[in-house]
């Protein structure tokens, strides 16, 4: 169970480097097809910040071709992780596990000013009486987390966003759904886990979320496991139990997913995802990530946006690793070099 004590940093008393605690909160706006993100990662064994901002809202492979990028990755950790001000602008509080606030004063006429609230208690992927899949085995629960012990301790929790962004000197108006997240344990950047981080949002405060398993080694529509997840229906979490994940590639993004989820109550969840946004991600230098926003559709026609994540630790898909369904063709690369002079 996430309690305040939580929102606090959860540091040992011996810390090395690899110790991190982090916080993913985004946000979209689907008439602009507009995604945005705060994500930080703080590294309380060398005294620094990690506070990624950004806004992508087309297709590309190329970052140059995102809306918006303010990485830094050095910044100087605060001493109280529930209320700060980080030197690039960003603000945070935690008022309580389910109510947030940012505020970001950025470059080239970009800014926020939001306030989340989630719409159920925080999801604790470790405690039984919340999540059916939960471990009781401390070695175990690790091992089944999805990201190893990066998500040593995890939470996510669907919020409603409400506020203002302004991008590039053009303003917008955030009343959506998005799920957010907190970790804490050890990530090593070394060995760390390709894993996927999938959910939906739809009207009616209606709710899918799955964390997986993810082998690139593998062929596509055979690369994910279920390890953690819920839904929200009808004002009610529920934990699920199973599901599956099928992506068509298109080097590292996804041209097209289907997604079923199983509840703890025995409903199947059924959804098809196609990309709205997408462009490569790098939270850590190791790590490229295909970071997409999707349109959803349910099998009974409910519409909705929300996120993949897939992430490729370099470390263990370079050396011929990756499948042949997500490594980008080269044969087009090696044509145009062969015809330079």
């Amino acid at each position: 169970m996430i309690t305040e004590t939580n929102l606090q940093f959860q540091t040992p008393d011996v810390v090395d480097h690899q110790w991190g605690e982090t916080y993913w909160l985004g946000m979209y706006v689907p008439e602009a097809n507009l995604y945005g993100w705060v994500y930080m990662v703080f590294r309380p064994g060398t005294g620094a910040v990690m506070c990624d901002v950004e806004f992508i809202d087309r297709c590309s492979r190329d970052m140059f071709d995102a809306r918006y990028v303010d990485i830094q990755n050095h910044l100087p950790i605060p001493d109280d992780l529930r209320k700060f001000t980080l030197p690039n602008g960003m603000s945070f509080e935690s008022l309580s596990p389910r109510k947030y606030r940012i505020d970001y004063s950025g470059v080239g006429g970009t800014e926020l000013h939001l306030e989340l609230e989630g719409i159920h208690e925080p999801y604790d992927i470790h405690d039984p009486a919340i999540d059916p899949m939960a471990r009781d085995d401390r070695n175990q629960a690790v091992e089944h987390s999805g990201f190893g012990t990066a998500y040593a301790g995890h939470f996510d929790l669907t919020t409603r966003v409400i506020g203002m962004i302004q991008v590039r000197g053009t303003a917008y108006e955030v009343n959506c759904l998005a799920t957010q997240d907190h970790s804490w344990g050890p990530r090593a950047e070394r060995g760390m886990r390709p894993m996927g981080y999938v959910n939906a949002h739809f009207d009616d405060d209606y709710v899918v979320q799955a964390i997986w398993e993810f082998d690139p080694s593998q062929p596509d529509g055979q690369q994910h496991a279920f390890k953690h997840g819920y839904v929200v229906q009808d004002g009610e979490l529920r934990g699920a139990v199973g599901g599956s994940l099928s992506l068509r590639h298109r080097g590292l993004f996804p041209e097209r997913l289907e997604m079923t989820v199983l509840d703890r109550t025995g409903e199947h969840h059924e959804l098809t995802g196609v990309p709205a946004a997408f462009n490569n991600w790098v939270p850590y230098g190791c790590t490229p990530t295909g970071h997409t926003m999707v349109r959803w559709t349910t099998s009974t026609g409910l519409t909705g946006v929300g996120t993949s994540m897939e992430a490729f630790p370099l470390d263990t898909v370079t050396g011929d690793f990756l499948h042949e369904d997500i490594r980008l063709s080269s044969s087009h690369i090696e044509a145009n070099v062969s015809e330079r002079p």
